[in-house]
C-alpha cells in the first residue's frame, strides 16, 4: 500500500506541476496566475489587490446581495437600480412614488435611510483549510466528518469574534470537503439613497427586456455609507458623518470601446462548474422547471390583484421583480441546457473519466467508486426531487402556511412540557427569534393571493408521483370527487376560520397572549403539523446524503483535475472574485450578430407604453441633440449599454466594470438569455455580460437629475 501512495502522490505531482488555469472568476488568491500585461492589463496584480497598501479591492463593497463600488471620498456608491429597488419601495406611497418618479436626495440631509441594507468590504482572508481538515481522515462516518467540520468552524469564528470585535467573519467553501478560506468584512450599517433614476430609465424595457439584447436599461442608483462620528461601524444615526474608503474609483468619463479589455471585481453568487452529472439532471428536470412555474403563478396572482390599484403595485413591486428576475432566468438556463447539450455533455465526460481511472490501479484503487456512488446518490435525490421540491417551496410560497408550521413546530416541543408556567417561560424565552420568524411569514402578505398560491400549492401536492409520505396531509383536506372543488373550498373555509389569515391579530396575538396562539384548534395548524413531519423526515435523508456528497466531491473534484491536468478555478461562493475579458459584441442564432453598445437612439426607437415609457425630458433632449461630452466618438451618440465576454452571474448585479488602468466604466447589471447558463458552463461564443455604460450615467446625472453637486463629488 506504501508502495501505492507513493505512486499516486508522483502522479498528481508531475501533472499539477504543468497544470494550466480554466477560465473563470478568480478569487483574489489565484490573481497571480494571470498574465496581467499579455491580456492587456496596464495595472499590476498588487495594485488591484494588495494587503499591506490601498488598492481597488478596497473601493468594492457587497451591497446586499449584490456588489457596489465607492466613487468618492465622502462614501458614495454605485450600484444597480434593480439593487436598491426594494429600498425604493419601501419609502414609497400613492404620494410619494419614487418607484415611478425616481429619487434625489439634492444634499445629504434629504438623503433617506435604505432600511435593513447592510454593506460589507473585504479586509482580509486567509486559508483555514489544514485548520478544519485536520485530524479528520480516521472518521469513517460521513455525517460525523460533516458535524466535525461544522464545530472546527464555528471554533474558528469564535476565536475571531474575540480577536477582532468589530469585524464580521465568515468561512467559506471553496471546494466542497476539500478548500476552506477565512474571510474578513468590515459592516456599514447605515446605508442611505441618495439618486435612483425613474423606474422608465433604471428599468427600461422592464420584464420584455429583462436577460435580453439589444439593452436600453440606466440601471444604476448611487447610495451613501455612513459610520459613527468616531469613524467606526454604527446603526442609523442623525449624528453619523459619511464613511472614508481606504480607495474609491475614478471614473473615466470616455468609457470604452469594441475590443477595449474590461474587468469586473464583484461578489458572484453560485456557480456549478465542478458538479457531477446528476446534479446537472436534478436541475434540468426538476428544480429549474418547478421553480419558474411556480413563480409564475405568484407574479400572476399578485399582478392581478394590483391591476385597479396603485397602493397595492407598489406593495407587491419589489417581489414581482425579484420573482420575475429569477424565472425567466431559470427559463434561459433551460433553453441553454437544451442548446448546449449540456447534460449529455456531462454524462460523457464522466464516463470518459471512469474509463480513465479504471486504466490505474492505484488511482482506481482510490477513486474506482467516486462516480458509482455519485451516480447512486443522485438517483435517489431524483426520485424525490418532486417531494422535496414541493415541502422546501410549500412555505416560502404561502404566508399562511408558513406561519402555521412555524406554530406547528414550536407546539411539538411544548407538548414535552408539563405545566402551562413551563410553556409560558418557553414562549418568554423564544419571544425575539417567534417574532422575527412570524414577521418573515408576512412578507408581502395579501390574503386574496396568498389564497390563490395556497390552493395552488395544495393541488400540485396531488401531482407528486408518491404521496405516501403525504398521505396524512391528503386526509386533512378531505378530498371528495372533484380535487380542484375540494381544495378551493377547504382553503377558502380554513381561511376563513384561521386567524392566521389576518396577518395584523397574528401578530398581535403572539405579541399579547403568545400561548393562546400556540393552543389553537386551527385546521391549516393541524395541516402543517403533517407537513413539517414530512419536511423533517426529508431533512434527515438530505443531511445524510450531503455528508456523503461532501467526501465524494472532494474525491470527484481531485481525480477530475488529475485527468484533465488542469487546476481548477473554484465556483462562485459570494466570495470577491475577478473576471476579465474584452468589449465584444456575438451571434446567439444563425445569421444574427449583436454589436455590442446601444444608444439613446434605441431608447427613441423603442418608445411605447408602459415598460418602454419615457420622460418628455428625455425627448427633448434627444430632439435638440443636447448629449454635451458623453457621445461615442464612432456611434455620434450617447452610449447606453454595452457587451462584454466576461464570466459572472448573479451577486454580480452593481459590479464595476473597470478599464485596463482601473478606472470606472460602466456598471454590470445582466447577461444575454444565452448566458444564463453561465452558472453552469461559460463559453465565449454565447457568454455575454450587460453594462449601463458611464457615459449614460454621466449624462442622466447631469441632463435628467441636474444633480451637478453628484458629478461635482464623483470627479467628473
Amino acid at each position: 500500500m506504501r508502495i501505492k501512495i507513493k505512486f499516486i502522490l508522483l502522479v498528481a505531482v508531475v501533472i499539477l506541476s504543468s497544470a494550466k488555469t480554466e477560465e473563470g472568476m478568480f478569487p483574489l488568491s489565484e490573481l497571480s496566475k494571470i498574465d496581467f500585461k499579455k491580456v492587456g492589463f496596464r495595472l499590476s496584480p498588487e495594485q488591484i489587490f494588495n494587503p499591506n497598501a490601498p488598492s481597488i479591492v478596497d473601493a468594492i463593497v457587497r451591497v446586499g446581495g449584490c456588489t457596489g463600488s465607492f466613487i468618492s471620498d465622502d462614501g458614495l456608491i454605485i450600484t444597480n437600480h434593480h439593487c436598491a429597488f426594494s429600498f425604493v419601495a419601501a419609502i414609497s406611497d400613492t404620494v410619494h412614488d419614487y418607484i415611478k418618479n425616481g429619487f434625489l436626495a439634492k444634499d445629504k440631509s434629504e438623503e433617506k435611510l435604505a432600511s435593513g441594507l447592510i454593506c460589507k468590504i473585504t479586509t482580509s482572508y486567509e486559508d483555514v483549510s489544514a485548520k478544519i481538515l485536520d485530524g479528520l481522515g480516521a472518521i469513517n462516518d460521513p455525517i460525523e466528518r460533516s458535524k466535525k467540520i461544522r464545530q472546527k468552524m464555528t471554533d474558528i469564528l469564535d476565536g475571531e469574534r474575540k480577536k477582532f470585535p468589530d469585524l464580521q467573519s465568515e468561512i467559506s467553501e471553496m471546494f466542497i470537503g476539500r478548500t476552506y478560506v477565512l474571510f474578513r468584512y468590515k459592516l456599514l450599517k447605515d446605508v442611505r439613497l441618495v439618486y435612483v433614476p425613474p423606474r422608465s430609465i433604471g428599468e427600461y424595457g422592464g420584464e420584455s427586456d429583462n436577460w435580453v439584447w439589444p439593452r436600453h436599461s440606466g440601471d444604476f442608483a448611487i447610495l451613501r455609507a455612513y459610520v459613527g462620528k468616531e469613524g467606526k461601524v454604527a446603526d442609523f444615526s442623525n449624528e453619523n458623518i459619511p464613511y472614508k474608503p481606504v480607495q474609491y474609483l475614478r471614473v473615466n468619463p470616455n468609457g470604452v470601446s469594441e475590443n477595449d479589455l474590461v474587468f469586473i471585481l464583484g461578489y458572484p453568487g453560485s456557480t456549478f462548474r465542478h458538479y457531477p452529472a446528476g446534479f446537472y439532471e436534478y436541475h434540468q428536470k426538476y428544480r429549474l422547471p418547478f421553480i419558474s412555474s411556480l413563480y409564475d403563478f405568484q407574479i400572476n396572482a399578485m399582478a392581478e390583484a394590483g391591476k385597479e390599484n396603485r397602493s397595492k403595485q407598489i406593495y407587491f413591486s419589489a417581489k414581482i421583480k425579484s420573482l420575475a428576475n429569477v424565472t425567466k432566468n431559470y427559463k434561459g438556463k433551460l433553453q441553454g441546457f437544451n442548446r448546449a447539450g449540456l447534460l449529455e455533455r456531462k454524462k460523457a465526460e464522466e464516463s470518459e473519466l471512469q474509463q480513465w481511472i479504471q486504466q490505474f490501479e492505484p488511482i482506481r484503487a482510490i477513486y474506482g467508486n467516486v462516480i458509482p456512488k455519485l451516480n447512486s446518490i443522485y438517483a435517489s435525490i431524483l426520485d424525490d426531487a418532486e417531494l422535496n421540491l414541493w415541502v422546501d417551496n410549500v412555505y416560502g410560497a404561502s404566508g399562511v402556511l408558513s406561519a402555521a408550521g412555524l406554530v406547528a413546530n414550536h407546539r411539538k416541543y411544548m407538548r414535552v412540557l408539563h405545566t402551562d408556567e413551563e410553556k409560558k417561560l418557553y414562549l418568554k424565552q423564544k419571544g425575539t427569534e417567534l417574532k422575527n420568524s412570524f414577521a418573515k411569514s408576512y412578507y408581502y402578505y395579501d390574503k386574496e393571493v396568498c389564497k390563490q398560491v395556497t390552493k395552488k400549492l395544495l393541488k400540485d401536492m396531488f401531482l407528486i408521483k408518491d404521496l405516501g409520505k403525504l398521505a396524512q396531509a391528503k386526509k386533512k383536506l378531505k378530498i371528495k370527487k372533484d380535487l380542484n372543488i375540494s381544495i378551493d373550498k377547504w382553503v377558502d373555509d380554513a381561511f376563513e376560520k384561521s386567524i392566521l389569515s389576518n396577518a395584523q391579530e397574528a401578530k398581535k396575538m403572539l405579541e399579547n397572549a403568545p400561548e393562546k396562539l400556540f393552543s389553537l384548534k386551527d385546521p391549516i395548524i393541524e395541516l402543517a403539523f403533517e407537513i413539517n413531519d414530512v419536511y423533517n423526515d426529508q431533512d434527515a435523508i438530505d443531511t445524510k446524503r450531503d455528508a456523503e456528497l461532501q467526501v465524494l466531491m472532494s474525491k470527484y473534484v481531485e481525480v477530475k483535475q488529475q485527468w484533465k491536468n488542469a487546476t481548477f478555478i473554484p465556483d462562485a461562493n459570494a466570495t470577491l472574485r475577478l473576471t476579465y475579458g474584452y468589449v465584444k459584441g456575438y451571434r446567439p442564432a444563425d445569421g444574427t450578430y449583436n454589436k455590442p453598445f446601444t444608444t439613446l437612439k434605441g431608447i427613441m426607437e423603442k418608445e411605447d407604453q408602459d415598460e418602454y415609457a419615457l420622460l418628455d425630458l428625455i425627448k427633448q433632449l434627444y430632439q435638440s441633440r443636447d448629449f454635451g461630452p458623453y457621445i461615442h466618438p464612432l456611434l455620434g451618440d450617447v452610449p447606453v449599454d454595452f457587451l462584454y465576454n466576461l464570466d459572472t452571474t448573479g451577486g454580480n448585479s452593481g459590479s464595476p466594470v473597470l478599464d485596463a488602468d482601473g478606472k470606472l466604466v460602466g456598471v454590470n447589471f445582466d447577461r444575454a438569455y444565452t448566458a444564463t447558463i453561465n452558472d453552469y458552463a461559460w463559453n465565449e461564443n454565447y457568454s455575454r455580460s450587460v453594462g449601463v455604460d458611464i457615459r449614460y450615467v454621466l449624462w442622466v446625472l447631469k441632463k435628467v437629475a441636474k444633480a451637478d453637486y453628484l458629478l461635482t463629488e464623483i470627479g467628473v
